[in-house]
């Protein structure tokens, strides 16, 4: 019965689609190109099959062809030769994509692209050597060789950074991205003690969000290699959001009980909606009970993330007082909510008990939906 209703409702979900789809359609024959460029951004959106989209790639308006770019990206639809033709685009914009696609991709030979360091456009050429970095650090002496005498500034504060980790790290005028291309170059290049050891003391000096890549980056390490770290940063450590990343990367390497319980309920009583989430996670996966009446209370909360952490943590514990708040739930203008309704009466198999409000307040909600999403698609024009 709940297989049926959750049936029931994405065929209604498909009407809602469908409606939309083809006033995207009408508007690819635009005489107007952010017309057509926004067509093409909704059925990229919508992951719609729409072959004729490839033939925008040569629009006479670049942001056209920018956005038939971006579709055959995400569809899974770009081949060798449309990259290489898109290489040779009047667009920087385009070229940039292409050249990520290249590189993404593993086309060869890899000599090919490199040659894009001559690119007029400073930006394509820093979009070269950034990808280059982060797909293939193992092979940076080769890029770095040719655009070690580039004139544009980024690129030579890129170059110098990847000299000097730690001096990287510290500095507060080094971009983020490119702290994290020099770590993963020296991550590829070094052992996993070598890579925390030269690390372990620049981390204190180090601002936050610099703090908090150096933790992601030693979820890669083995347990032996971080555990003691990691343990002494949870133990001294006042900024939450350093906590929940160092409890991240401890319970990846090390598993769920190296997570103490008093750093979960810190978590829990966090301020933070998606933060308590995430604690409300880990007591899942410890199978701690002790927030049955915390996570009820949750449930009437207004931030969904605080509201779907509650009930996950519930339907693990299989609590059939959810079953009061599926009605509202799927009532809800908010599609996580519902989601999460649809979700509870799967888990908890709660069909036979509400099988009539369920379908009488999801027809009610996608009617709504429905004559939104019209009106919305209205306005467009």
């Amino acid at each position: 019965m709940a297989n049926e209703i959750i049936e029931t409702y994405k065929i209604l979900e498909e009407r809602i689609k469908s409606e939309n789809i083809q006033i995207y359609f009408d508007m690819l024959d635009s005489p107007y190109p952010s017309f057509k460029s926004k067509a093409i951004q909704e059925l990229t959106k919508q992951k719609i099959d729409a072959p004729r989209i490839k033939e925008y790639l040569k629009d006479p308006d670049k942001n056209v062809r920018f956005s038939a770019y971006r579709y055959l990206d995400k569809m899974g639809l770009l081949d060798e030769n449309t990259i290489k033709e898109s290489l040779k685009d009047i667009s920087a914009n385009i070229r940039k994509e292409a050249i990520i696609s290249y590189i993404r991709m593993d086309i060869k030979p890899i000599e090919f692209i490199l040659e894009f360091t001559e690119d007029p456009d400073p930006m394509v050429r820093y979009q070269l050597i950034s990808t280059f970095l982060e797909f293939y650090p193992e092979d940076s002496e080769k890029i770095i060789s040719k655009m070690k005498n580039d004139p544009y500034i980024k690129i030579k504060q890129l170059i110098s950074a990847l000299q000097n980790i730690s001096e990287t790290l510290k500095s507060e005028q080094v971009d983020k991205s490119v702290k994290v291309m020099a770590l993963r170059r020296f991550y590829e290049r070094e052992d996993a003690y070598t890579f925390f050891n030269s690390l372990k003391e620049t981390y204190y000096d180090c601002n936050n969000e610099t703090k908090g890549i150096i933790i992601k980056f030693f979820s890669g390490l083995p347990c032996e290699v971080i555990n003691k770290f990691i343990e002494k940063i949870v133990q001294e450590e006042k900024d939450i959001h350093i906590l929940q990343l160092a409890a991240n990367t401890s319970k990846k390497v090390c598993g769920i009980d190296s997570i103490p319980t008093w750093l979960i309920d810190q978590l829990v009583n966090s301020e933070e909606a998606k933060i308590v989430k995430f604690g409300l996670k880990l007591a899942t996966e410890k199978e701690d009970m002790s927030y049955v009446d915390f996570c009820r209370d949750l449930l009437s909360a207004v931030d969904d993330d605080l509201v779907i952490g509650a009930s996950d943590y519930l339907i693990y514990f299989q609590d059939y007082m959810l079953k009061d708040y599926v009605p509202n739930f799927l009532n809800s203008l908010s599609t996580k909510r519902i989601r999460e309704g649809l979700k509870i009466i799967r888990k908890l198999k709660l069909d036979n008990l509400i099988r009539r409000c369920i379908f009488n307040r999801t027809q009610q909600n996608v009617s709504y939906f429905l004559k939104k999403s019209c009106r919305q698609s209205t306005e467009i024009f």
